[in-house]
C-alpha cells in the first residue's frame, strides 16, 4: 500500500493547496488550476483512497492530515470544496504552520450524519 499522496504542483507565486470533495479527485480542479497557476504555485492533491492516491488509506480526518503534512507546503493558502473544506479546516485548526488563509466552498463543519446518541446533524450516513 502506498504511503505518499499524489500531488501535482504547477505555477509560480504564493502556495495554494486545492483539496477536492468526496467521491472526486484532484482532476476536478483542472480548469481552475489552469487559471490560478499564473499567480500561484498550485498544489493539487488526491486525498487517501481517491484518484492516484487510491492505494493510500486513512480512517479519519486526523489520519488524512498526517498524510498531508508529509508533503504539503507550509504557510499556504488552502481551498477546500465540500469534504475538502472539512479537511482544509482541520488542517487550519491542527496544523496552523501550514495554513495562512482558509477558503471553503460548499462545505460544512461536519460531513457525516449524527450517530445514535449524538445531537441531530444531517449529513452522509456514517456507514456510507
Amino acid at each position: 500500500m502506498a504511503t505518499d499522496l499524489y500531488w501535482q504542483v504547477q505555477g509560480k507565486g504564493p502556495d495554494l493547496v486545492l483539496v477536492h470533495g468526496w467521491g472526486m479527485n484532484g482532476a476536478v480542479w483542472q480548469q481552475a488550476c489552469e487559471q490560478l497557476q499564473a499567480n500561484f504555485r498550485v498544489h493539487v492533491v488526491d486525498l487517501p483512497g481517491y484518484g492516484h492516491s487510491a492505494g493510500c488509506h486513512a480512517e479519519d480526518l486526523a489520519q488524512i492530515a498526517q498524510a498531508l503534512v508529509r508533503q504539503a507546503p507550509r504557510q499556504a493558502i488552502w481551498l477546500g470544496w465540500s469534504l475538502g473544506g472539512l479537511v482544509a479546516t482541520y488542517m487550519a485548526i491542527n496544523y496552523p504552520d501550514y495554513v495562512v488563509q482558509l477558503i471553503t466552498v460548499a462545505s460544512s463543519p461536519k460531513f457525516a450524519a449524527a450517530k445514535p446518541n449524538e445531537p441531530a446533524w444531517r449529513g452522509i450516513k456514517p456507514d456510507v
